[in-house]
């Protein structure tokens, strides 16, 4: 067994599962490697999947997540992208993505996988689950169907990804989906050295909620990194994007679902660096929305920081409402506006408000519809 290995506690992975304050992970930055975007070498290289399975009986919004990310990704200067959509979320398809861009990577990058879509726990049939439960990924085929052949085990993604990426590649996964908790299987053998980290909606038995604009998960990632960037934190862990976001599931959304951290025996939350951090101005989507309706709510507490770190700048605090006109013409469901009254958004100082109530139309003029499960 390696130094590696050895150092960080066999060959087990670790999750990480606590929701709420004073349940937080290490966030301190005890990493070697620093991001690109922190001044580290290397490039991130990115994979998107999101289906909305409109032509099945249990339709998602996950193209709205997808195009959320591919916006972030944007704003963070990546340019090995690939993004899937619908019916080229193939399996087929998913698997010569992941052999591409794996294949381009070099001992300093990242591999960013995200997926928005259903997730399944089907029967384990090789012995390695404690639960007796394989968990997998709902892909399509050419009809828009979900079937046995195009689902993609753990098992499987593991090797897939494996057998495509260098043994010191950082692999970041994020799975917006149901029973997704271990999708990644990051206890086998063959993740090796590779400092994985895998950021999930929720538990192996948990589903996880699809608020008819896009992902309870997904909006709280894109909220804490418009958080962090306000507070003009540009160099962060993992474990620290994970606690801000679990603060804003806990007091936003107020979901049932765990958003947890996995990680294989090589690191732990506080060892690997962010890698999505935007080298421009940021907006999540429901800061855009919130703007646009012409709200400046209060922000949850940040997380307290680590012994030794500065406490990031917090935004003045300002009470508002949201104007039923606004929202109609938005197309913004009850549901929606119920989060929005009942939320803490960051405060909007960066654009001026014609620009924020153009941005908010562009990307919620589609309405949206009542909280459904993925």
């Amino acid at each position: 067994m390696d130094f590696v290995r050895q150092l960080f506690g066999g060959g087990s992975s670790q999750k990480y599962a606590e929701k709420g304050p004073g349940k937080h992970v290490e966030a301190k930055k005890h990493y070697l490697r620093p991001a690109p975007a922190g001044g580290g070498d290397g490039e991130v290289r990115m994979l998107i999947m999101a289906i909305d399975y409109k032509k099945t009986k249990n339709p998602l919004t996950c193209s709205i997540d997808g195009h959320n990310m591919e916006a972030l990704a944007k704003a963070c200067n990546i340019t090995d992208l690939a993004a899937l959509y619908d019916e080229e979320c193939s399996k087929a398809k998913v698997l010569e993505q992941i052999a591409a861009l794996g294949g381009r990577c070099g001992e300093n990058d990242y591999l960013v996988f995200y997926y928005s879509g259903h997730g399944m726990s089907v029967k384990d049939h090789d012995g390695d689950e404690a639960d007796g439960k394989d968990e997998a990924f709902c892909f399509i085929d050419e009809e828009g169907q979900v079937t046995g052949k195009t689902l993609m085990r753990d098992d499987e993604f593991a090797e897939a990804v494996c057998a495509a990426t260098p043994a010191n590649a950082r692999i970041v996964i994020m799975c917006d989906c149901c029973h997704s908790g271990t999708i990644a299987d990051l206890d086998k053998d063959c993740w090796g050295t590779r400092e994985v980290v895998s950021f999930s909606g929720c538990l192996d038995e948990q589903t996880s909620g699809d608020m008819g604009r896009g992902g309870i998960c997904t909006h709280s990632v894109l909220l804490a990194i418009d958080h962090l960037q306000d507070a003009k934190t540009t160099d962060y862990s993992v474990g620290m994007l994970y606690n801000i976001a679990v603060d804003f599931d806990d007091k936003i959304f107020k979901s049932a679902q765990q958003i947890t951290i996995q990680c294989n025996s090589t690191v732990t939350p506080d060892r690997l660096a962010w890698p999505l951090v935007p080298s421009e101005e940021y907006l999540a989507p429901l800061t855009k929305m919130a703007a646009a309706a012409g709200v400046k709510p209060d922000i949850p507490d940040a997380p307290a920081p680590p012994p030794g770190e500065e406490s990031p700048e917090q935004p003045e605090q300002q009470p508002g409402g949201l104007d039923p006109e606004m929202l109609a013409q938005l197309g913004i469901s009850p549901q929606l506006a119920q989060f929005m009254n009942t939320s803490q958004l960051s405060s909007i100082t960066k654009m001026d408000p014609q620009e924020l109530l153009k941005r908010g139309l562009e990307i919620y003029k589609g309405g949206s519809k009542a909280c459904i499960v993925q």
